[in-house]
């Protein structure tokens, strides 16, 4: 029995109280998740319900919904049944595996296993208690987040715009960006201080992440310069939301201390179908930029979303 019981705490199975006693998995932990531990999402917690079928898969529909191309739009089920957790595909193009054994109908699920989705994207089903969940979901945040604006840091949207675009190419759909810049930030800082700037960056982004759509995209790119990466979204479509998000920003200023400071940004905004032949993430961010650095040479508080030195 105590050999049995080292090769579980190994796995990390088996926990240990302070008097030496040994609790298995289902006698400690009240929630199951998968973490997922590779591709531009690693380290999120996906909670599973005992009472839904969840489902895994790159369609918005999904229970348990992850950006990435390599997968189907619905993937696999994991299903709590008969006090069981089970792992189904769900007839996926490129197949569900478990501990590295292709599924064929439903395999059953043990505190520990490695799910693999289409041969790439790595998940890991594992029994924690709900004080643990959120400690794994605290640490997931904090890697992913900007710690001024709360929206995704630098890494993590250039991970995620890296798989919006491989989606959009490979399934020939609608991708737009919308690059902004908040305009005369310096002044901002200058006349009443870095913490009525950080007050400003952190209302302007408030406000952008409240307008957007659930499957949209925002993330700080660098000082006061945000991105938004709108999925199925056309050029015209991506200049709407952009003037729209602009008259937003300017409706009413930021409060700081009882001083009103009125803010404005510049927009570039770029879609895939703009790019030609060189449908890549450089393409996309050269011509976002390239237009929001005509919109601020324009006069700022402006959206440009074509070639304003074309003729």
């Amino acid at each position: 029995m105590a050999d049995a019981d080292d090769r579980l705490r190994a796995r990390g199975t088996l926990k240990t109280l302070s008097d030496g006693t040994s609790l298995p998995p289902t006698a400690r932990a009240t929630v199951a998740v998968l973490t997922v531990q590779s591709g531009p999402e690693a380290g999120r917690v996906l909670a599973l319900e005992t009472d839904r079928l969840n489902t895994v898969g790159r369609a918005d529909e999904c229970t348990i919904a992850i950006a990435d191309a390599r997968l189907s739009r619905v993937h696999a089920r994991v299903v709590w049944v008969n006090g069981e957790w089970m792992v189904m595909d769900s007839g996926s193009t490129n197949g569900t595996f478990l501990n590295g054994a292709r599924i064929e109908k439903y395999s059953r699920l043990e505190d520990g296993d490695r799910i693999t989705l289409g041969g790439s994207l790595s998940l890991r089903f594992v029994l924690v208690t709900e004080e643990e969940r959120r400690a794994l979901v605290r640490v997931y945040e904090a890697s992913m987040r900007d710690g001024l604006t709360g929206v995704l840091n630098r890494k993590a949207l250039d991970e995620r715009l890296a798989g919006e675009v491989a989606f959009a190419v490979r399934h020939q759909t609608a991708l737009s960006v919308v690059l902004l810049d908040v305009d005369n930030f310096k002044r901002v800082n200058d006349e009443h201080g870095h913490l009525a700037g950080d007050a400003a960056l952190r209302e302007v982004s408030a406000r952008l992440a409240r307008a957007l759509r659930t499957e949209d995209v925002i993330g700080r790119y660098g000082g006061e310069e945000f991105l938004i990466v709108a999925r199925d979204i056309q050029l015209g479509q991506g200049a709407q939301l952009a003037e729209r998000l602009r008259a937003l920003l300017t409706a009413s200023p930021v409060v700081f201390e009882e001083t009103r400071i009125p803010v404005s940004a510049s927009f570039g905004v770029a879609s895939l179908a703009c790019c030609g032949a060189e449908r890549d993430v450089e393409a996309l961010l050269g011509l976002a930029d390239a237009r929001l650095y005509e919109a601020k040479r324009a006069g700022r508080n402006r959206v440009v979303a074509r070639d304003e030195t074309a003729g």
